[in-house]
């Protein structure tokens, strides 16, 4: 494998134990993957935008407190790209998972990440995520 496809595979396994860990309401693997640093931003399916690492961490810890019963998740990458300190995924998250309670449901979640190598690894600096209408159909994944 190329550096970059070794890179696109890392950052599936590692967006996926994220995706998984949090439909199960644990925000670890999420806040682990998250950098620190200013500038970093989230357009939030499941609540509101946010600035900065003072707003996204609670904003992180609240979603998952309303997460429960996640199973039969699959993140598939469907686009992915790195130059330099750079590189960005978009990829699509399907799962089953209880919302504040109420009975689990099947969602499909589109996720745009971007990322930054910060002291040697790459860090999320950007989320955007909405979830997919039914009528929408899904690109090929590169990685499912």
């Amino acid at each position: 494998m190329t550096e970059p496809d070794n890179l696109a595979v890392e950052l599936w396994r590692r967006q996926h134990k994220a995706e998984d860990a949090l439909v199960h309401g644990d925000v670890g693997p999420r806040l682990a993957m998250w950098s620190r640093r200013a500038p970093v931003t989230l357009f939030a399916a499941l609540g509101p935008s946010k600035s900065g690492w003072a707003e996204l961490e609670p904003m992180f810890r609240a979603v998952a407190s309303r997460l429960s019963r996640g199973r039969d998740l699959s993140y598939e990458l469907i686009a992915f790209d790195s130059a330099g300190d750079i590189a960005w995924t978009v990829g699509v998250s399907r799962f089953t998972v209880s919302i504040d309670g109420g009975p689990p449901s099947r969602r499909t979640l589109r996720l745009t990440h971007l990322y930054r190598r910060e002291a040697g690894e790459w860090k999320v600096v950007h989320e955007h995520s909405d979830f997919q209408p039914p009528d929408h159909e899904t690109p090929t994944p590169v990685i499912s």
